[in-house]
């Protein structure tokens, strides 16, 4: 029997031309995708979306770049690390367009998805034959690690920088004129108007132009800096020098030296989830404060196992004399180590760790991996067939995750069976809450809190004992969210409270105390009325009742105001609460 003749990984896909190539991942990418485009709205985007008011008109462009626009249910800003005008535009321009439908938003991130894997071959096409480009690009495409940024509504903002910064750097590649260089210092602009992280494809032109193009370096350095330049001067106008890091994450509470306890186990989980990515969830929190065996010293072993690997195949291509391909590997070593470097916990993230995090540094993992399949030699008969099988296990692996999305109950049940986090048992119990499941939701909504105590899991919890009729509890976990954030539903939630529980004079101090917090909040004044007129003091309720109908006008402040101006008997029913309580 002849044996099987050896051949290098470029001809085993020899019929592929570029032209075909693009076709072929557009194809399979939206057969992949494709009932992912039909899902609904899930976690943030509900928030970021349905809930962000300034994405409904045109006029509030400009502002996004100006302003920090991003809003938590229309009631309060996040933090300066929510600076990201170019997802707002995108937002306001779907939305626009076609309302509060999920399908279009899904469409826009699914085509700018498959863009990018478009963009990833011809990048690597730079370096490689085009069939290694190919199966590398096409591994970038169907790898489940990177299914999170193109079925979650609130990632587009991960596929928009990767994009403007993927054509800077092809730019770069292509051509050196002065024109071409402010475009890609353009194209790195909007990469880092996207999404912060924008940042690595400034240093990835760099890197490139150094390693590759040293005659133009000092010149692409100079638009670079420019770009960062103009980036800085627009996000320090927006949200200051100084902003505060919400701590709305375990890790985030830790010190710095703390939290690097927590770094062997974070870069593990990237390496693991790489090569087999099994356990997908879209929260990861853990947050280890000592160092042990099992959640230190292990990973610490595995991730140098992991980097003296990587080590050996760079000797093995330098022993082979491949200087040049010596080079392109330590291009994308760099380019591997400093994507991972930004999600380490440095800076506290909102995160342990995320799969999205990875979309960069993925980049950099298959360039390595494509230097190693370029020049060994292999028996095509065996190396073709395992290629595929792990394809189509990559393949359906993804498929599989895509319809988790569904929407918030079936995504959070199924991650919190892989991570359970205080944000998984958070969504169950909220979702439980507006079904009216309210026992379920209080079991949830305990665990959340149990896990990590924050303003939202307690608000949370405290309208669910509302509802239960549980008024004490609620009271107690409306102060507790307060312990932990200074946000105005608590306040408005303390005030319908008061409605039906505690002492009348108390309740009124305590409103009034908060208005002078939220000086335009309606419903504060809303429930001010009520227990003015209740008590016996029919001026200041209308005067209440009037400020209350300045801020926001509806039928329930219209009706209080006729019942106060005809000197009308109020009375408050108590049923599920006796009023309305809003979660986040």
């Amino acid at each position: 029997m002849e044996k099987d003749k050896e051949v290098s990984f470029r001809d085993l896909f020899v019929p592929f031309t570029t032209r075909k190539t693009i076709i072929f991942i557009i194809l399979a990418g939206f057969i992949l995708y494709f009932f992912g485009l039909f899902n609904g709205f899930v976690g943030d985007d509900n928030t970021q979306i349905l809930g962000n008011p300034a994405i409904s008109s045109f006029w509030n462009l400009p502002s996004f770049f100006f302003e920090n626009r991003l809003q938590i249910g229309g009631i309060s800003k996040l933090g300066g690390l929510y600076y990201k005008p170019l997802l707002d535009a995108s937002y306001l321009l779907i939305y626009s367009l076609f309302g509060p439908v999920s399908f279009p938003f899904h469409l826009f991130q699914t085509v700018i998805f498959i863009s990018n894997a478009i963009l990833v071959f011809l990048f690597l096409k730079t370096f490689f034959p085009k069939q290694i480009s190919f199966i590398l690009s096409f591994l970038f495409l169907i790898h489940p690690i990177n299914s999170e940024v193109v079925l979650y509504i609130a990632d587009t903002q991960d596929v928009l920088f990767f994009f403007f910064g993927m054509i800077a750097l092809l730019i770069v590649t292509k051509y050196h004129s002065h024109k071409a260089l402010i475009a890609s210092g353009i194209f790195l602009l909007l990469s880092l108007f996207s999404k912060e992280t924008g940042i690595l494809f400034t240093f990835a032109c760099l890197l490139y132009v150094f390693i590759f193009k040293r005659r133009i370096v000092y010149k692409y350095f100079g638009y670079a800096l420019a770009s960062l330049s103009i980036y800085a001067l627009f996000r320090i106008h927006a949200v200051g020098i100084f902003t505060n890091v919400m701590t709305n994450a375990p890790v985030g509470r830790l010190t710095f030296w703390v939290r690097v306890i927590n770094i062997p186990s974070i870069f593990l989980f990237y390496i693991k989830t790489f090569f087999l990515p099994t356990s997908l969830s879209g929260s990861w929190q853990w947050a280890y404060k000592n160092i042990n065996f099992a959640n230190f010293f292990v990973p610490i072993f595995l991730d140098l196992l992991f980097i003296f690997v990587l080590g050996i195949v760079g000797f093995f291509i330098y022993k082979r004399g491949q200087k040049k391909n010596l080079v392109i590997y330590t291009f994308f070593a760099v380019w591997l180590g400093v994507g991972l470097f930004f999600h380490m916990q440095i800076f506290p993230l909102d995160q342990t760790a995320a799969e999205r995090w990875f979309y960069f540094p993925i980049v950099g993992l298959i360039g390595m991996i494509g230097v190693l399949a370029s020049i060994i030699k292999v028996k095509s008969k065996w190396i073709f067939s395992i290629v595929v099988i792990l394809f189509l296990l990559l393949f359906v692996r993804t498929f599989a995750r895509s319809l988790d999305f569904r929407d918030d109950l079936t995504l959070a049940l199924h991650d919190n069976s892989v991570s359970a986090t205080y944000n998984s048992e958070y969504i169950i119990s909220h979702t439980y809450y507006m079904m009216g499941r309210l026992k379920e939701a209080k079991i949830h909504a305990e665990r959340s809190v149990e896990l990590f105590p924050y303003i939202t899991n307690y608000t949370n919890l405290g309208a669910i004992d509302s509802r239960l009729g549980d008024y004490e509890g609620a009271k107690s976990a409306y102060l507790s969210a307060l312990k932990y954030g200074d946000d105005k539903l608590p306040y408005e939630n303390l005030s319908s409270l008061s409605l039906v529980y505690g002492n009348p004079s108390k309740n009124i101090d305590f409103i009034k105390k908060s208005l002078k917090k939220y000086p335009e909040d309606a419903v504060l004044w809303f429930n001010l009325a009520i227990l003015e007129y209740k008590y016996a003091n029919k001026s200041e309720a209308l005067m209440d009742i009037k400020k209350a109908k300045s801020h926001v006008g509806n039928s329930n402040i219209g009706f209080v105001e006729y019942i106060i101006l005809n000197n009308k008997s109020l009375d408050l029913k108590v049923k599920d609460g006796g009023v309305t309580f809003y979660t986040y």
